[in-house]
């Protein structure tokens, strides 16, 4: 890491040279007027409105953007000159350069003179939300970027409204061209015609400067390649000089060169000097967002990424991460207290004294949902363990450390797919309470870092101007001189292993706990099907009969980031199926090593006496265990069904596919309300590779239609082609072993049989 800039610290040699970094924000275009050592002689905001005409839906106009880009360069040069107060120098003359970052993905129709044909697509629009199922659906390599293509695809992004203007909006899709925000202000000012290499890389579906020509040639839509811009420039490069009118209206010389940005929070890395593998940037403020710089690719469940040349050559790969109510629950909460313009000094100063973990107070931070790693917006916030002793000050600080313990968690969901970060550096609110700097850098055991200017994506953009315009020889050296830290937050070591050892594993637990709660309010009766109950849910479990046996811990992990829902333990004993494997010593192996993460370990017993084996799974950790009807009948089935339950896991059983549900017993089971599954096999069990026996789909088929809100699953020669057939039936449980351990991308398999479940129509998620 680089050392602290101190004070003292000699400024370049380039004296009466200025650069113009712009940041268009949801709110208003700011532009800042910055020397080469990085500091900002004087800001200028200019507000644009922003409109909602439906729900869900937010637009802008684009005139707005390049109006207010005009106005507030020529206000903030103005005041750069006021600062200066020296006659000698002219500000707008020595202007060397100038960049934008936009907010992204906000998606522009433009005719070819640059006009929009209609209000801009805001990045905060969720109309395309169908479109994204559709894209989803697709199962196509370019969305590995969407948590290893297990999604979901954002309605924010590129394609989603590109295809939602193509099928509601066709006249204005057909006679646009179509481009965002950033590509929108730079052919203003140019006059050319040119693509982000960030803006591209992280919510278009490239790959670097690749397009994703399979995923639009999939949905239809191979036009949209001709509709978006031809070249593709990195941050940093000159796009091209300021036209004489655009330079009129800004009041600077002709040909100033305009420089390369991208979206806002990127070029923010910039801002902050985070450019380097091993960094991440940790943009607060009423969300959390974490940007992490990695030096090779990497794809896992429960994050965004990685992109390829998505920043600067330093940085070859960036992987994100991000929570939804991070300062908006803090804010929250001080509107709850009617807290005044002190509050948060008074809040802070009580919070200190609360030991860690709040005195047994535990709050879950997903107020508005869940962006990483679970990917849930129906996810919601939880504050639990109160008591009469507890005070505001204790729910505070529970507030507080909930953020931190979500920003920790998706730190080891990044961990687990091959990026560690070395450092964060942080900007925005959070760098205001020395609290919950300290909390953040004790949860994660991290150092925290904290810059000198707080407006990281204007000073970002004031940096790429400066590389642009040849001012510096390589982007390190930019940020060598214009980025000064000024403080570095350390974790206190025993606060981080209490945090560790008690507070963290707490926070863990709550989302799984409490999710298939929320999952039963989550739709209303009138929405459902007649024939379907909210209660059941598309699972997915890969068999760990298909895993590599010498590494199971590693292979549950691996599962468990592809998107799985369940892991599907077989244990044969050699004698009711010719095959022996793994006991419960190996599966209480496996729940340990999987450490703090929530994982259901669904136990399929072919076995001779499965009633031996309860106890012991139990103490091993299994979530589930199904037993054959073909082993335990009668009174004997009815004695294990209370057993397992008693011992605090799901019962269900299984039969062979020859097995009828009706003679065999298993009728009589679901009828007293004795199993939470019946698993019907569609091959013969005690080993793999068999094929799909169609004719079980008449069973499964009469067990739903008998048992609408039975969980019903189905294993044995499950793949892509036979899932479907598996789903329409009723099954919506799903076990697949080399179909998913063998697959490429194993995420997609368990994106499409999750999708298969979906759209056979039985089941709300």
């Amino acid at each position: 890491p680089r050392a602290l800039h101190t004070s003292t610290r000699a400024a370049m040699s380039r004296g009466g040279e200025y650069v113009i970094g712009i940041d268009g924000g949801t709110g208003g275009i700011r532009a800042g007027v910055f020397d080469f050592n990085g500091r900002a002689l004087a800001f200028s905001d200019v507000p644009y409105e922003t409109t909602y005409p439906l729900p869900a839906r937010a637009e802008q106009r684009p005139s707005d953007w390049i109006d207010g880009l005009h106005l507030a360069v020529k206000r903030a040069v103005a005041a750069a000159q006021a600062v200066i107060n020296d006659e000698s120098i002219d500000v707008a003359s020595s202007v060397r350069g100038m960049c934008v970052d936009t907010t992204c993905c906000s998606v522009v129709a433009m005719n070819d003179e640059g006009e929009a044909a209609a209000p801009c697509v805001l990045w905060m629009d969720m109309r395309a939300s169908r479109e994204c199922d559709d894209i989803l659906a697709t199962a196509d390599g370019a969305l590995r970027v969407n948590c290893n293509g297990q999604g979901p695809v954002s309605a924010e992004w590129m394609i989603p409204k590109a295809l939602w203007l193509k099928r509601n909006a066709p006249e204005t899709y057909a006679a646009s061209r179509i481009c965002e925000y950033q590509d929108y202000i730079n052919f203003h000012l140019t006059g050319r015609y040119v693509g982000s290499s960030n803006n591209v890389s992280v919510r278009w579906h490239f790959d670097g400067k690749t397009p994703p020509v399979t995923l639009l040639e999939t949905l239809g839509m191979a036009e949209l390649l001709e509709k978006w811009p031809k070249e593709i420039l990195d941050m940093g490069d000159v796009v091209g000089g300021l036209t004489a009118e655009a330079a009129a209206r800004c009041g600077l010389k002709e040909g100033v060169p305009v420089v390369q940005g991208g979206a806002d929070a990127f070029v923010g890395m910039v801002g902050l000097g985070v450019i380097e593998p091993g960094q991440l940037a940790l943009i607060t403020g009423s969300s959390h967002l974490h940007l992490g710089v990695a030096s090779a690719p990497l794809h896992a469940s429960g994050i965004f990424g990685t992109y390829r040349n998505a920043l600067v050559k330093t940085a070859p790969f960036v992987v994100e991460g991000g929570q939804t109510s991070t300062g908006s629950v803090v804010r929250w909460f001080k509107d709850l207290c009617n807290g005044d313009h002190g509050f948060y000094d008074e809040i802070n100063a009580e919070a200190a004294e609360i030991p860690v973990g709040a005195e047994g107070l535990t709050a879950l931070d997903h107020f508005q949902g869940n962006r990483t790693p679970h990917v849930d917006p129906l996810s919601r916030g939880v504050i639990s363990g109160l008591t009469l002793k507890h005070t505001r000050a204790h729910v505070y600080r529970a507030i507080l450390e909930s953020v931190c313990c979500g920003t920790r968690l998706i730190f080891e969901t990044m961990a687990r797919g091959g990026y560690e970060p070395k450092e964060v550096v942080v900007a925005g609110g959070a760098t205001r309470s020395d609290l919950w700097l300290q909390i953040h850098a004790d949860v994660t055991g991290i150092n925290h870092v904290v810059t000198e200017c707080t407006d990281a994506p204007a000073l970002g953009s004031a940096i790429l101007a400066a590389l642009g315009t040849n001012a510096f020889q390589d982007i390190s050296a930019a940020v060598e001189s214009m980025v000064r830290r000024v403080r570095v937050v350390r974790p206190n070591p025993e606060a981080h292993a209490a945090y560790a050892r008690e507070v963290y594993p707490a926070y863990c637990r709550m989302y799984p706990s409490l999710r298939d709660v929320w999952g039963c309010t989550r739709a209303e009766r009138s929405s459902l099907p007649a024939s379907t109950s909210s209660s059941l849910r598309a699972i997915v479990a890969p068999s760990l009969l298909a895993a590599d046996q010498g590494a199971l811990a590693a292979e549950v992990n691996r599962m468990l980031d592809e998107g799985a829902d369940w892991l599907h333990v077989d244990i044969m004993d050699g004698h009711f199926v010719p095959n022996l494997t793994i006991g419960p010593p190996v599966v209480a192996d496996l729940r340990k090593r999987v450490g703090p993460r929530d994982v259901f370990l669904d136990c399929h017993l072919s076995v001779s006496n499965p009633a031996t084996l309860v106890p012991a799974l139990a103490d091993a950790g299994a979530s589930s265990v199904t037993f054959h009807i073909e082993v335990a009948s009668g009174d004997d089935a009815r004695e294990l069904c209370r057993s397992i339950r008693a011992h605090g896991m799901r019962a269900a059983v299984a039969c062979k596919p020859s097995t009828s549900c009706e003679t065999s017993g298993i009728y009589d089971l679901c009828d007293e309300n004795l199993v939470d599954m019946v698993l019907c096999l569609s091959v013969e069990p005690g080993f793999g590779g068999q094929a799909f026996m169609p004719s079980v789909l008449d069973k499964v088929r009469a067990l739903r239609a008998r048992y609408p809100s039975l969980d019903i699953q189905m294993d044995g020669g499950i793949k892509i082609g036979t899932s479907s057939a598996c789903a329409e039936a009723g099954a919506n449980i799903l076990v697949a072993g080399s179909a998913i351990f063998g697959a490429q991308s194993p995420a997609s398999v368990i994106s499409a049989f999750r999708s298969a479940i979906i759209d056979a129509s039985r089941i709300i998620m």
